[in-house]
């Protein structure tokens, strides 16, 4: 074999050992700076990655208010999560769903620009709808807050409002979730 086919050949091999290692190598915690938790599920993982805030309940009127830089670029969806399991059968659900608590959820840039704004309440059917789903635990969603696309390069601020309580809100907690990337296989 010629030498200069051999050198073209590890010169490939040398690239697809790096892309295959860039593929495989866990967005570094270390890039993440900020309130909440973040976790990467590796390349296979779906959603990959993902921002667990602290929680709040929906008993009590408030402002909350968590900060973050260094997420991957990457389009990523707010949930609020149950931290509790529910089914659709049980009446408990059906109760959830019926909820006239309102819910505001703001994310902006370091420069202020509005990423996705979301306010309404669960029991609604116009355009405000928090809509509760099973697909990654219980947990409260909603359209204008998915596939948001996020820069590695912003701060970002989310700020969650708890304004009208439903009595009937009692004990229950969210947790704020950002998620995201991955691949989804069939």
């Amino acid at each position: 074999m010629p030498a200069k086919r051999r050198r073209w050949l590890a010169l490939g091999a040398t690239l697809f050992i790096f892309f295959f290692v860039w593929m495989w190598t866990p967005w570094a915690k270390y890039r993440y700076h900020g309130d909440g938790t973040f976790t990467d599920a590796g390349f296979f993982g779906y959603p990959r990655y993902r921002v667990h805030f602290s929680s709040i309940t929906l008993s009590k009127a408030g402002e909350y208010r968590y900060h973050f830089r260094g997420l991957p670029n990457e389009e990523m969806t707010l949930l609020l999560s149950m931290n509790r399991d529910g089914s659709y059968e049980s009446e408990k659900w059906h109760e959830l769903t019926s909820l006239q608590t309102s819910i505001e959820a703001v994310l902006t840039d370091g420069r202020g620009h509005e990423a996705c704004k979301a306010a309404g309440t669960p029991d609604s059917n116009r355009d405000g709808v928090w809509v509760l789903t099973t697909g990654f635990g219980t947990a409260f969603w909603h359209r204008h807050c998915t596939h948001v696309q996020i820069r590695a390069s912003e701060s970002y601020e989310l700020v969650l409002r708890i304004r009208v309580i439903d009595p009937r809100s009692g004990d229950i907690a969210v947790t704020p979730l950002l998620m995201g990337g991955g691949l989804e296989l069939p």
